[in-house]
């Protein structure tokens, strides 16, 4: 699949008067901007009262439809955001979005985003609705070998220029991660403003963090380090890592991991799943050895704390997000240390 494309989707918002928006996927980059670009536009166009609507097991669709018929009475143009984090919507749920579609105003600027569609999803009411009044964005992982040349266009919007080994050395360092590549280009363009960059600068440049990066916090977190997990935690912190960096790449390894637990993979290739999960290398070795630390309720509990981690970062739910990533990684570093223990 092809990077979201940011320039794209504003020379669009330019040419026509759009209002519905289905975002599919979930790379925390590519999410964070299509949101960003959109609520912009929002305010640009008077969009005046927000909406924010996040679908989980405790979310009630007819308390959703009443709440946009209430704001309705107002004149004021509204954004309304729903995110749908499982991709599922059961029956009677599909019947009432599809109402709330049906009686949503055109002044009403929509976005709905959710991770993944699969063939059921595609065939409901609901969602032929939905995909028939939006427009839609792909938000997808883009695959390691398309990597190199988004960091090249990306490098040329920060006004920096990079050869080919820097390029690559970059691409191997972030394991496929838009988001840890975004910041690593950052990084480098507050380091060397408007100049080209040679090899040396970035790989000195990286190796002053790769010991304290999010990755080795995965590491240090699923193989039971917990006095390298707090350091690395305050060491991230302070250098004013967004916690969404954090969580993004534990949900990496955390999903796949829950699913091979889910779906029984005895007597099936670990490595083959893991693999066309990205996850291979170091990285491979050490979440296998973790799928025996862990459980399905601790996997599901610690998704679920990373979805509440994500809503108070990006300011939809309260709360203080580096508390609660702390609180996750401590956590789940003390199941995996007991558990090695044992």
């Amino acid at each position: 699949m092809a990077a979201f494309d940011s320039e794209a989707l504003h020379k669009e918002l330019q040419k026509n008067q759009l209002s519905k928006f289905l975002l599919l996927g979930d790379e925390a980059l590519s999410r964070k901007e299509a949101f960003d670009i959109l609520r912009q536009f929002a305010k640009e166009h008077s969009y005046l009262e927000k909406l924010t609507f996040t679908v989980d097991r405790y979310f009630k669709w007819d308390q959703c439809a009443s709440s946009l018929s209430a704001q309705g009475l107002f004149s004021q143009k509204r954004i309304i955001e729903i995110v749908i984090p499982s991709g599922k919507i059961n029956a009677e749920s599909g019947e009432s979005f599809y109402e709330i579609l049906q009686n949503l105003s055109q002044d009403d600027l929509l976005i709905v985003q959710f991770p993944q569609t699969d063939r059921e999803t595609k065939q409901q009411k609901w969602f032929k609705e939905l995909e028939k009044k939006s427009y839609t964005i792909r938000l997808d992982e883009i695959k390691p070998a398309e990597l190199p040349s988004w960091l090249k266009k990306r490098a040329l919007l920060l006004s920096i220029n990079l050869d080919e080994e820097s390029i690559q050395l970059i691409s191997q360092f972030v394991h496929g991660n838009m988001l840890a590549a975004d910041q690593e280009l950052n990084k480098l363009a507050l380091l060397f403003p408007d100049q080209s960059i040679s090899y040396e600068k970035v790989s000195q440049s990286i190796s002053n963090v790769s010991r304290f990066d999010t990755f080795e916090l995965t590491e240090y977190v699923l193989n039971g380090d917990q006095i390298k997990t707090l350091s690395t935690l305050n060491f991230l912190k302070e250098e004013g890592q967004n916690p969404i960096s954090i969580t993004s790449s534990l949900s990496w390894v955390l999903k796949p991991m829950l699913e091979i637990k889910e779906l029984d993979f005895r007597g099936q290739s670990l490595e083959n799943y893991l693999t066309k999960s990205r996850i291979f290398g170091d990285k491979l070795t050490y979440v296998k050895k973790a799928l025996s630390f862990f459980s399905v309720k601790h996997l599901r509990a610690a998704i679920q704390k990373l979805s509440e981690i994500d809503k108070i970062s990006k300011g939809v739910s309260p709360g203080d997000a580096w508390l609660e990533t702390g609180r996750l990684c401590l956590g789940l570093a003390k199941i995996a240390s007991r558990s090695r223990k044992i």
